[in-house]
């Protein structure tokens, strides 16, 4: 591999090629025509995670069914519906996935909760059955940090978003893996010491980790486990809303400021 020029930024993605393209280390129509089986492992690879199971595979199928909330009445897809009833679902989708993008929720806290994950496993190592180190391994990090990202479920005594990932995956490998083991460990302590139930946020960073992503690329990928929610409404609202969500009707609007002033006399 030849050197970057100094000032230049390392391109290490991949290039257009005469007979053939390359992606992320491996030529599109040659390797990855006969390596790839499903879009997941180009995703995936483009986030790092350059081969995948059959088991990943089914962890990443798992984890987009949890991350199907399509309800209408959470606020970022509120925006959806708003931007693309100008009649552009390109707008509509990716203009509230950036507005909704940031650390305290949604995809964007994913990272926050993948690095005190990865966080803890430091401390931790290999006595995830200790109970007493994973109690000071969260103790510590709480005195430190003052929250750990992914526990707290406002509104409900629990996340059924997590529940259901929970039943889709009993029995599956990926809940021996070391990261979901940690991250069932946490559970334990964070109910008993502080009342406090986990978010979806919490196994989807388990999982992630377990995967081989990188805690500062996990948020984009829950940005992109829910693209379908977020394209379904668009692709809706551009369609169907229209005038509906562009202005409200007259007859719901009522002035209530000063009277117009009166214009003076020429």
């Amino acid at each position: 591999m030849t050197a970057a020029a100094p000032g230049r930024p390392r391109q290490r993605v991949g290039h257009i090629g005469d007979t053939d393209n390359r992606f992320c280390g491996g030529a599109v129509f040659a390797q990855l025509a006969a390596e790839v089986e499903h879009p997941t492992d180009l995703l995936l690879r483009g986030l790092g995670v350059p081969t995948l199971s059959a088991d990943d595979r089914e962890v990443v199928r798992c984890m987009t069914l949890a991350a199907t909330s399509a309800d209408a009445r959470v606020w970022p897809l509120k925006l959806t519906r708003l931007l693309a009833a100008y009649g552009n679902p390109y707008a509509g989708h990716y203009g509230a996935q950036l507005g909704a993008f940031g650390e305290r929720m949604g995809p964007g806290a994913t990272t926050r909760a993948a690095t005190a994950l990865a966080a803890l496993a430091t401390v931790v190592g290999d006595a995830l059955e200790d109970p007493d180190m994973v109690t000071r391994a969260v103790t510590t990090h709480l005195a430190a940090h003052q929250r750990i990202v992914g526990f707290g479920v406002p509104f409900r005594p629990h996340d059924e978003r997590l529940r259901g990932l929970r039943q889709l995956l009993a029995g599956h490998p990926a809940t021996r893996r070391p990261r979901w083991r940690l991250h069932d460990a946490v559970i334990v302590v964070m109910r008993r010491e502080h009342q406090l139930e986990p978010n979806i946020l919490w196994p989807l960073a388990a999982l992630m980790l377990d995967l081989g992503v990188a805690p500062a690329r996990t948020s984009l990928l829950a940005s992109l486990l829910t693209t379908h929610v977020f394209a379904a409404h668009a692709v809706e609202a551009a369609d169907d809303d229209g005038v509906l969500l562009r202005e409200l009707p007259a007859a719901a609007v009522t002035y209530r400021g000063r009277p117009p002033r009166p214009l003076p006399a020429r």
